[in-house]
Formats: structure tokens, sequence, C-alpha cells
């Protein structure tokens, strides 16, 4: 038993193929019958297949969050297994599921004998993440506006209350407001470093490792040697931004393969001047290229 063309041709980026073109791709994928809380791939693990949901239903996890629930027919993972990435979720059934699967190496072993299914294949898989790029953009611009539309109600509020009269929740409110407002900043959101600009912790020992994510409240580097750190510990460091150095602490929040994640401590207003400066040049040079 194999996927049918019109199973396949539900599929957006195989819309379209002809039927026999969509007859030969189906042959190469394998049916697997899977039990609810089955595990397809973890977060922060390569995962080289790619799969489709013929029949059941798939959650995708951010950690413990659940970010979206897939039902059928929809494609799994086509991208992070094509490119070689580790996973940035964790897909898993959410109830008896129905999954073709097929392994990155047997697909690109039959593009190299079906260069016609291959090219068809990458030019619709193109278009349909150009689409969601395209989507996930305007959705950014809309975040965007309601953000700089919140600050500034926020900021409103914040001159009605010092412009009032006093009363018990005036300064807890001024003071509520006050956080929000510095937490909304454009600084407060993780960027990964540039190549141009890259960031490393250096540690007492003399060990440095690679930034991969950072915020004015968060910080994630990646450890591919000595020994990994524990949920919960605490960590020291100096913090070298090309150029500039600066002390820092924080707990680590968890642990995806070699990859740490901080909450850094408060830090003064000598070093979180330093830190806001490199993060807003960052974010200039990545936006001007």
């Amino acid at each position: 038993m194999s996927l049918s063309p019109n199973q396949l041709r539900s599929i957006s980026f195989l819309s379209a193929f002809s039927d026999q073109q969509l007859e030969q791709l189906s042959r190469i994928f394998t049916q697997q019958q899977m039990e609810q809380g089955a595990i397809l791939f973890r977060e922060g693990i390569a995962d080289h297949s790619f799969y489709l949901l013929a029949k059941g239903e798939v959650n995708i996890l951010e950690g413990d969050k659940l970010r979206y629930q897939l039902r059928p027919p929809t494609p799994i993972g086509e991208v992070g297994a094509l490119a070689d990435l580790k996973r940035n979720t964790t897909a898993v059934t959410a109830q008896p599921s129905e999954i073709w699967k097929i392994k990155r190496d047997d697909l690109l072993s039959f593009f190299e004998n079906n260069s016609d299914i291959a090219l068809l294949f990458y030019q619709n898989l193109m278009k349909s993440m150009a689409f969601k790029l395209k989507r996930d953009q305007m959705h950014i611009e809309d975040m965007q506006t309601n953000i700089i539309r919140t600050q500034k109600a926020m900021k409103q509020m914040q001159t009605l209350i010092l412009q009032s009269k006093d009363t018990p929740i005036s300064e807890s409110l001024h003071n509520e407001l006050e956080e929000l407002i510095l937490h909304n900043r454009r600084v407060n959101y993780r960027i990964e470093p540039l190549n141009s600009m890259p960031a490393h912790v250096r540690f007492k020992s003399g060990a440095m490792h690679n930034v991969v994510e950072i915020s004015k409240t968060h910080l994630s580097f990646q450890q591919d040697k000595d020994p990994l750190p524990h949920n919960g510990d605490t960590i020291t460091g100096v913090l070298c931004l090309s150029g500039p150095e600066i002390p820092f602490s924080g707990k680590v929040l968890r642990i995806i393969e070699n990859r740490v994640d901080l909450k850094l401590d408060y830090l003064i207003d000598m070093y979180g001047a330093i830190l806001d400066g490199y993060l807003a040049r960052v974010q200039m040079l990545d936006y001007v290229v």
C-alpha cells in the first residue's frame, strides 16, 4: 500500500505534479501506524526524515508549550530534513495516527535518478517557503505596530498618573507601567549575533564558547567542550561583545543538547549600557544587510 496521488496532491508544494510523478514519489515513502504520544522528532536534535500526516493529529511543541496542532493531509519537517537542521520543536502524535516517512538520503537518491521531479519539487517548495516568509513578515509587522501603540499608551498613562493626585495605588501602578515599558524595549528581544559582530562567553578556566542568542535579560551559548552545567546552576563569566567585555552572572534555565540557556542577573548601569549598545548595533546591521 502506498500514498495515492490525490493524497499527495493535496499538499501545496506537490499540487503541480502529474499522477505519474506522484506515483513514483509515493513509492519511496514508508507507512507507520503510531499510537498517541509517539515522538516523531525532538527539539534541539537533528532529524533526517520528512513526514506526511495522512490520518490522526500531531502536536508541535516548543519546550512544554503547544504551538501548532497539525491535521491531515500535511507535511512535517520537510525543510529541516532537507537542510539537515536541528529541530526547533518537538512533534508528538495527539491521537493514533498514520504517518508516511522518508529518510533524507533516500529522497536525495531518488532525486538523482529523477531530475524532472527534483526540479519541480524544489521550485514548489521554495514558493511555499516564500509564501510562509511573507505571511510571517506581515505578522511581525503587525506585532511591531501593536507594541509601538501599546508603548505610547502606557507612557500616556504614566504621564496622567504623575499629573493626577496621589492615591494608594499611584506609585505601584506607575512602577508597573515603567517595568512593562522597559521590558518592551527593542533591546529585550533575543537576537542572533552576526558573523561580523560575534559574541562569546569566557569563563575562569579560560574556556570560551559562542553566543547563539542574546538579549538584555537572556543569553544562550553553545558549549561543545567541558562538562555541561545543570538546570538551576548559577554561572559567572565574562561576556565578550566584539570589543567590549563585561562580567555577567545568570541562572541556567534549560540545556538542549550542547546549548545552554541562561536568565541573566541584573547588570549595573554601566555594563547594561554596553550590552544595550551591542544589541542596537547588531539589530541595525542586520536590518541594513
